[in-house]
């Protein structure tokens, strides 16, 4: 909840501006100016406005109106108080509907300028209050901007039952934004569906996403649910959804469309299902390129929450690795460690191709590797250096280096892991039966998972 209110004034009225603001500094308020559409953006850009005051006739992009769109598209947390001159009603009415809290009109006194701004006030620390609340079920961790539009999203979508496409980089963090979508659904009593499309083989996709009759096809004994079925009046997770065949995308389009799936072999079902798919791909490019339906790609992206890389939010990754340095330690029974200045810096340099999930990695490599009582470059850079190291003087093909490297990378990530298959799947990014062909190929060494081990 903010201890002060943050107010921006948006209006080419410098008289105006001025008294207004003299008015709300005496109240207690922090506010600053804008006398055109430039300074107010750049100001928006670099400070989180609790409220704004906008002209409704700033001049340029489309007057007002322009600066109203840009607002709610980028800066969702902001609420808006449109600023009209007589005679134009019609049109604050209008600001309302496409988004403004409310509307004052020229003239305006002081006394009514301190109740509407106290009024709105008691409003966004409401809210702020209700969002803390949403952001600790949404589990995630960043106080970016960035983010806060991010958890905000989250927080709208969660009230609606239209599909949700969640885009982004590998490893940004959109399965867990699905999970927190549902937590903050009405489905939220029940365990999410979760499906990685592009873990399952091509011929299998529609038997696994809507079931099979008995008798449909050799060797299907007795009927098999599919996972939309277990997905009634609940929410499905389709990761990776970009991977999807055009002849199951036509048949996902009907379960968007008709809220119907049909069998293999069987007949058509009614289904009650919230859709939340992700992908690392641009489905945009995709159904251009005729590889992606455009009709299925408009119905999934009804709502679309794109989280950013680590390297445009550099101001989530200090607290980012904080929370995994914490979080591994705790979980492996191992004194708190600090992380020291020089390694903070060195970790926000770096450019984190692999998000979040490379962070994690390399904080938890780091805590392994520690020699003191505090995290320093060297631990950070020391489990890197070891899973790279060769013999001296050995030259490897280029075949031989790549397996090489896969063989040190997965042991040193089961070792990570204690031998826990499951976990160091998830931290992998791929399938665990993948990893178990792999531990065979490579003759890893792991030790028996414990009972339950599988939904961690």
């Amino acid at each position: 909840m903010p201890d002060q209110i943050k107010i921006l004034i948006a209006d080419d009225d410098r008289v105006f501006s001025k008294l207004a603001s003299d008015i709300l500094l005496k109240e207690g308020y922090c506010v600053q100016q804008a006398n055109d559409v430039g300074t107010a953006l750049g100001l928006l850009s670099n400070t989180q406005f609790h409220v704004m005051m906008l002209d409704m006739c700033l001049p340029t992009l489309n007057d007002g109106f322009g600066l109203l769109d840009e607002v709610r598209e980028n800066y969702p947390e902001t609420t808006i108080l449109m600023i009209s001159g007589s005679g134009h009603i019609p049109d604050a009415v209008n600001a309302i509907k496409n988004g403004a809290f409310d509307f004052i009109e020229k003239p305006i006194t002081p006394e009514h300028l301190r109740l509407r701004i106290k009024n709105i006030s008691a409003y966004v620390r409401s809210r702020s209050a209700t969002l803390e609340m949403a952001k600790t079920a949404i589990g995630m961790v960043g106080d970016s901007l960035a983010m806060q539009n991010v958890y905000a999203s989250i927080i709208r979508s969660a009230e609606y039952e239209a599909p949700v496409l969640i885009t982004g980089e590998t490893g940004v963090g959109k399965e867990l934004a699905a999970h927190a979508i549902h937590r903050l659904s009405k489905f939220k009593d029940k365990a999410m569906v979760c499906i990685n499309c592009a873990s399952i083989p091509k011929e299998l996709f529609e038997s696994e996403l809507f079931g099979y009759e008995q008798g449909a096809f050799t060797g299907a004994a007795k009927n098999r649910k599919g996972y939309f079925e277990h997905a009634d009046n609940n929410t499905i997770f389709l990761d990776e959804v970009s991977e999807l065949p055009l002849e199951v995308q036509a048949k996902l389009l009907r379960v968007i469309s008709e809220g119907e799936i049909q069998k293999v072999g069987g007949k058509i079902q009614n289904v009650k299902t919230r859709i939340v798919a992700a992908t690392n791909r641009d489905l945009n490019d995709m159904q251009k390129q005729n590889i992606f339906r455009s009709d299925l790609y408009y119905r999934l992206n009804a709502i679309n929450i794109h989280i950013p890389p680590l390297r445009e939010r550099k101001d989530d990754i200090i607290q980012l690795a904080s929370y995994f340095c914490t979080e591994f330690c705790n979980h492996n029974n191992i004194a708190p460690l600090a992380i020291s200045f020089q390694a903070m810096q060195w970790l926000y340099e770096q450019e984190w191709h692999g998000n979040a999930r490379e962070l994690r990695s390399t904080i938890e490599r780091g805590v392994i590797f520690a020699k003191n009582d505090h995290l320093t470059v060297g631990d950070l850079q020391a489990g890197m250096n070891n899973i790279f190291a060769t013999p001296e003087n050995q030259s490897y093909t280029l075949k031989q280096a790549l397996r090489s490297f896969e063989r040190s990378y997965l042991q040193h990530c089961l070792n990570l892991h204690h031998g826990n298959v499951t976990r160091a799947a998830q931290a992998l990014g791929i399938d665990k039966s993948n990893l178990f062909k792999k531990i065979s190929h490579y003759t890893l060494t792991t030790k028996p998972e414990e009972p339950g081990s599988s939904k961690a």
